[in-house]
């Protein structure tokens, strides 16, 4: 780095060597130099004569370059320190006979001045030598195993290893984990194992299944699954939901809930709409009745209904299309399935071997008299003049003959399908629909089934229907086989949540209508149930028009797939009691479970303890980078961007804009494109253009992303089972919430159990405003925008008081001194029962 910057920084040092200057004027000339210019830190970070107050004595440390994500001492000697005359190794191993020297004896003070303030890593340096180390670590190596990374001379570190020096010293590479790195041999920090989870999953109650769900779990499984399309068709029809979702803001968060752009130009149609539905559904008939070549590209976000809208149009609007028998000249329609291909067959076999299937099963296709015969005419034809004529006298080794031909043909796929459909399409208009593409995870094996399915379908003449993700469409959409087709877009936009739920109940009600049964109450009494459909309207009863309905419909952030999963688990293990729900039910008509054992079972889903892995919900509590600093990353982050969201004009933002802020407090690159795609993934914000999630990406946060940050955070049912899976740094805090935790097990009165939980809660929601705390310091001392100053979780404190309280009152209305249930099920209301925590 041979620049006027370095040489003047090199002949400070030696003119302050020659008048053995004091270390006041090394730090000025030199120290501050190489920090600020060199290996750039900003004012900001920099903080001077630092002092160090223990056992009533002051000292100062020389700086500490601190930002949100990290902190060194810098420990300062004059120039000319006798720290070392000819150099060494780089790394050095920081024995006892090493430190024995004068350089060592800095680097104990510079050690011993970060363990007082808690740092971890420390520099000792005499404006030459530069030493680098860990003062403290949390891996069980002791500081004397450790080693120092030494530059033994200024000339050194910033002439021949600069790039070795700037790469480990300087602040974008400290912020990203140079130090980490290279001194500890990864960037973690976090390697104990402090999750309550870990403790307490073993001992956790175990979930029971609703009593009552076997009566009914046919039904609910046939009506609530992820695909209906087996269905009959009045059945079908049922269930179908074309109104789209259309929520532009929701008041109860006070955030716009943006559209993401599209990700086709031009003319787009939406079936779903009323005024698109109609002119869609007629170009289909059109090209089903006058054989006009139609390639239609069906795309939708995950869950939005696809697949489900390609067989109501097939099944429901266009059915007497396809169905009509008389019509010689019907059109066909193949609906392929992506998701039953089995793994090692490719994309054109697959294809292939269902084009066959669907040929043997048609009654038409299959005539050897109406189709195979004409499909291979000319060929039989040409060997009938040609190699066969001598056996003309011979009828039966001419047919024998070409019924060899068919059946290799038949045997070998492909050259039989292309006969055959070759011929059907001369007449008749088929249909191939290819869906799940994106459900194939390997981008070759997609781009090659792409390429294959159009491939097919031009050479066949085949009309063409392909379902994509938006997403799956963003990543391929300049790939030569999606340039090479002349497609139609069609967008599917998800239904409203509420709708589908309400169809799906209304469909196991019809399904359930006279069906008997018994279960076992709680109490063990045997209990008849005469009609099933009284207990389906006991459960839709706690999800239609409900706060719960309202969270599935949240959490499910427009996935219908998803909406019916949670619901399918929540009627499986949410209800405890419902002998007692069933008879306030009969003698009121209404009944509505506990919103929090309704939550809880949603965010369980099939396990007995909160895990990120297993939930529709991802944790805002941790980003699980293992880096302690980082921990509420995913937290600050999402409320900064639903804090843009609340503001009228917003549309998005762009990654680079939440990058260019986390480098400010501290954060490098690798940190924010882990954390931008990790909220993605748990569908926290969304990319605006459907792409996947990068710092060159724009951002518009979910719905769920607004109710995790105005709502959940000061939910006591969220916290208290995300909390679970929390990792704890502080081992104080890991101690005392293990201990509540023993405390809550062993705990037999119903009110003082609920009371050392809402201690728990109350724990781990102050530890971690002390986490976020430091990322909003730093924010406001950087002058960042107001949307990155706010600690949300401060903003919580008061919603969370009152959610405490209201805990706490529940208990002692529901169980009074005793801790004893009262029975007071014939006077209870609705409120009442949602109030009752104990069985949580």
């Amino acid at each position: 780095m041979a620049n006027n910057t370095t040489r003047s920084i090199l002949q400070a040092y030696r003119t302050l060597t020659l008048s053995n200057a004091n270390e006041a004027a090394t730090r000025l000339k030199v120290i501050d130099n190489v920090l600020r210019n060199v290996l750039g830190w900003l004012d900001e970070d920099i903080l001077p004569e630092e002092h160090v107050t223990e056992d009533g004595g002051t000292t100062y440390a020389d700086y500490i370059l601190k930002t949100a994500n990290t902190a060194i001492v810098v420990e300062a000697k004059k120039a000319g320190a006798a720290f070392s005359s000819n150099g060494g190794n780089r790394r050095v191993k920081l024995s006892n006979s090493f430190l024995q020297s004068e350089l060592g004896e800095a680097i104990i003070q510079a050690r011993d001045y970060a363990r007082k303030f808690s740092i971890d890593f420390a520099v000792a340096t005499n404006g030459s030598t530069w030493a680098i180390f860990p003062a403290q670590r949390h891996d069980q190596v002791r500081f004397n195993e450790s080693t120092a990374l030494i530059f033994w001379s200024l000339e050194d570190a910033l002439n021949e290893a600069y790039q070795e020096f700037h790469d480990l010293l300087s602040r974008d590479s400290v912020i990203s984990g140079s130090l980490e790195n290279a001194l500890l041999g990864r960037s973690e920090n976090q390697v104990e194992n402090r999750k309550l989870g870990s403790y307490f999953s073993a001992n956790a109650a175990q979930r029971l299944t609703n009593p009552v769900f076997h009566i009914i779990e046919d039904e609910v499984m046939t009506a609530f699954s992820d695909s209906i399309v087996d269905l009959n068709d009045e059945s079908f029809e049922k269930c179908y939901v074309a109104a789209p979702e259309s929520i532009k803001f929701d008041h109860k968060i006070r955030m716009n809930v943006s559209r993401r752009e599209s990700v086709v130009g031009g003319g787009l149609l939406r079936p779903m709409k009323d005024r698109d539905a109609g002119a869609f559904y007629a170009r289909v008939q059109a090209s089903a009745v006058n054989r006009k070549p139609l390639a239609i590209l069906l795309l939708g976000t995950v869950g939005a209904g696809k697949t489900t809208f390609l067989h109501y149009m097939r099944k429901v609007r266009l059915k007497e299309v396809f169905e009509n028998t008389e019509n010689k000249t019907r059109p066909h329609w193949l609906h392929l399935d992506f998701l039953v291909n089995s793994a090692g067959t490719s994309a054109s076999e697959f294809i292939y071997r269902s084009l066959r299937d669907y040929i043997n099963q048609d009654a038409f296709l299959s005539s050897y008299e109406q189709c195979i015969s004409r499909a291979y005419w000319d060929e039989i034809s040409a060997l009938k003049s040609g190699p066969l004529f001598a056996l003309k006298g011979a009828q039966d080794k001419v047919e024998e003959r070409i019924a060899d031909l068919i059946f290799k043909d038949y045997q070998e796929v492909h050259p039989y399908v292309d006969r055959i459909l070759r011929h059907a399409t001369s007449t008749n208009t088929f249909f191939l629909a290819i869906d799940n593409v994106d459900q194939i995870e390997d981008e070759t094996t997609q781009s090659a089934l792409f390429t294959e399915a159009l491939t097919i379908a031009r050479k066949l003449s085949l009309n063409l229907v392909l379902c994509l993700r938006q997403s799956t469409f963003a990543k391929h959409r300049n790939s030569p086989a999606i340039d090479a087709f002349d497609f139609e877009a069609v967008q599917i936009d998800p239904p409203r949540i509420a709708s589908v739920l309400s169809k799906r109940f209304g469909l196991v009600r019809y399904m359930a209508e006279g069906k008997k049964g018994e279960f076992t109450a709680e109490n063990g009494a045997r209990v008849r149930v005469e009609n099933a459909s009284q207990i389906v309207d006991l459960l839709q009863g706690s999800v239609l028009g409900t706060e719960i309905g309202t969270r599935i419909e949240v959490l499910a952030t427009e996935d219908v797939r998803l909406a019916l999963r949670m619901t399918r688990e929540f009627l499986e293990r949410g209800y405890t009691n419902p002998g007692r729900a069933i008879e306030y039910h009969r003698q009121t008509g209404k009944y509505v479970l506990p919103r929090h054992e309704a939550f809880r079972a949603i965010i369980l889903g099939t396990r007995t303890v909160y895990s990120e892995d297993y939930s529709p919900i991802g944790n805002p509590f941790d980003s699980r980078i293992s880096v302690t600093q980082a921990q509420l990353l995913r937290l600050y982050v999402l409320s900064a961007v639903v804090a843009y969201a609340s503001e009228n004009s917003f549309r998005f933002v762009d990654g680079s804009v939440i990058n260019e802020n986390l480098k400010k407090i501290g954060f490098g690159d690798s940190f924010t494109s882990r954390i931008l795609m990790d909220l993605s993934k748990h569908r926290f914000l969304f990319t605006a253009n459907h792409g996947e999630a990068s710092i060159g990406s724009s951002f518009v946060p979910s719905r769920l992303g607004g109710y995790v940050v105005r709502e959940l955070t000061a939910n006591f049912t969220f916290l208290e089972n995300t909390l679970f899976d929390t990792y704890i740094a502080d081992s104080h805090m890991w101690q005392e919430l293990r201990a509540v935790s023993y405390s809550i097990e062993a705990e037999r009165n119903t009110v003082e159990k609920i009371k050392l939980r809402v201690r728990r809660v109350q724990i781990f929601y102050d530890y971690m405003q002390t986490c976020i705390s430091p990322l909003i310091v730093e924010s406001q001392k950087r002058g960042l925008p107001s949307q990155w100053c706010t600690d949300v979780l401060a903003e919580r404190r008061s919603d969370f008081r009152r959610e405490l309280s209201r805990v706490l009152a529940s208990a002692r209305r529901n169980y009074g001194k005793s801790g004893q249930r009262r029975d007071v099920a014939a006077q209870r209301t609705g409120a009442d029962e949602e109030e009752d925590l104990s069985r949580v």
